[in-house]
């Protein structure tokens, strides 16, 4: 895809580009000509601005930039005003350290695409071949855990090979690796990526011990025809393995997207969000990916950019598709932390945040309105009963293989029905003394909904009983129906209830 840039500085790069990109130029001085020439004056036509003065101080550029869309900037200037600074730190403009056409371009090419490049490799029989040695115990649960327990001795031992595949590496880039994994004090575990060129080994890189705590560069050779991830283990106790996920490196611009914040809670669980402030103008959107079983990423992203709002997304990369943005306790402090920072950022009250999300990203949506008391939530296909809809092996997608008795297993640390009920009050429980009448709700249903259908008439009556003002809407179909009609029921709400906020703020 053609990255689209505006040059803003005294030097014209133009001639210098020699990549696919489509590169315009203007000086400080002409920019309102420029901006004039397009059919929109005030529409930033281009993907990208890159400035390229080593000085910035411009009141005209800056208040230009203000009124532009966020994450859209990209400068390397070392000498700038605070108040140009500020409006780029609020536009949250990409700062980098090249400073010459070739660089820059090079940079921009590498790190600075919208395409989202995220996957995960489980430990399931089809993906992880066990190594398994003597004396050490092993264990599959699920699709998601595999353990190992015993004394694995003082040097490295194999445990297993993961499969991989070439296309794993994007051309002419690195992924940034997290092992979700759990160990006893003891215990240390390693991965050894190993690529291979017509059957010879041309090069290794181990990632051990702290590191796989956190993200990890692991960059291919220039040549390669296949690599595949050793598994290892050493010292004495448990090793638990769930997946290794893998992420296209943007050298400090992002994760999954350009601007896309990871943050790692103490317990070692991964939350990923993307803000954008938008126009700066309410409500805040907060919306919550549905499952993502095979690729990480981001959803909703061109949707609200449409509405210009700010908004903020969450998707869940845990077990092997998400685990519905909830579990400990420090798990979700952080996720509305998160929110409660952006809010602040912002200058919002709770009353200017709508919570959205569809199918998975209903519950948390509904979830966290008892911690966030928001002004309204937009939820399509909700899944609540997490007791209910995690008790069968079984989901209608037919590429999903057990994804739900994992999910069970990840919340509540086994596969009992024991925990059904407990399971399916974690919502209303959480919820219940939310003051529902001053939250305006927009439901989306369908008819024949088989993974959770039987929770809707409870929600509905919950909505009754709290005296909730609601809008709902009902089509004919299963789960997977109605796709088209769900997304323009989400964005025809959001814009009403944007426009209503505003007007009683005026």
């Amino acid at each position: 895809m053609t990255i689209s840039i505006l040059q803003i500085g005294a030097d014209d790069w133009t001639a210098s580009i020699t990549s696919c990109l489509e590169w315009h130029h203007t000086t400080i001085l002409d920019l309102p000509t420029f901006l004039a020439r397009q059919r929109d004056p005030y529409v930033l036509e281009q993907d990208y601005v890159v400035l390229t003065d080593d000085v910035l101080e411009s009141t005209l550029l800056s208040s230009q930039i203000e009124e532009w869309p966020a994450l859209r900037v990209i400068y390397f200037a070392n000498q700038i005003s605070k108040d140009f600074q500020d409006i780029l730190t609020e536009r949250r403009g990409f700062r980098i350290e090249e400073h010459t056409p070739a660089l820059v371009e090079k940079r921009i090419i590498d790190d600075l695409s919208s395409g989202q490049h995220g996957f995960s490799k489980s430990f399931t029989e089809d993906q992880f071949l066990p190594q398994v040695p003597k004396d050490i115990h092993f264990k599959r649960e699920g699709r998601f855990s595999t353990k190992f327990e015993g004394d694995f001795g003082e040097t490295w031992q194999q445990l297993g090979t993961i499969i991989a595949g070439k296309d794993d590496f994007q051309n002419n880039s690195a992924n940034e690796v997290w092992l979700a994994y759990d160990h006893t004090e003891e215990a240390a575990a390693a991965l050894l990526f190993v690529f291979y060129q017509l059957g010879e080994i041309v090069q290794q890189q181990m990632i051990y011990g702290e590191d796989l705590h956190q993200l990890k560069v692991v960059v291919p050779p220039e040549m390669y025809d296949g690599y595949e991830i050793l598994v290892f283990g050493k010292g004495k106790g448990l090793l638990d393995f769930q997946s290794i996920h893998q992420r296209r490196h943007r050298h400090g611009l992002g994760h999954l997207l350009p601007g896309g914040v990871w943050q790692k809670t103490n317990e070692n669980e991964e939350i990923l969000n993307y803000f954008n402030p938008g126009n700066r103008q309410k409500p805040l959107i907060v919306s919550f990916a549905d499952t993502r079983l095979y690729v990480d990423g981001f959803e909703m992203r061109e949707a609200l950019n449409t509405l210009e709002s700010p908004y903020l997304l969450f998707t869940d990369s845990r077990v092997q598709g998400g685990a519905f943005d909830i579990g400990t306790v420090e798990y979700e402090k952080s996720v509305v932390q998160i929110i409660k920072q952006k809010i602040k950022i912002l200058g919002f009250s709770p009353e200017d945040v709508i919570l959205m999300g569809s199918s998975m990203g209903s519950y948390p949506a509904l979830y966290y309105a008892e911690d966030i008391n928001p002004g309204a939530v937009v939820l399509a296909k909700p899944i609540l009963n997490l007791g209910a809809f995690t008790a069968g092996s079984k989901i209608s997608r037919s590429f999903d293989q057990g994804w739900r008795l994992d999910v069970r297993r990840y919340l509540t640390g086994r596969v009992h029905p024991d925990d059904n009920e407990k399971l399916n009050q974690k919502l209303w429980q959480h919820i219940e003394n939310t003051n529902w009448t001053n939250i305006q709700v927009a439901l989306f249903s369908v008819t024949n909904d088989e993974y959770d259908g039987q929770s809707l008439q409870q929600l509905l009556d919950f909505f009754v009983e709290h005296n909730t003002p609601l809008t709902h809407v009902t089509e004919e179909g299963t789960h997977m129906d109605k796709l088209d009609e769900m997304v323009d029921f989400l964005t025809t709400n959001l814009e009403k209830m944007k426009q209503t906020m505003r007007m009683e703020g005026e």
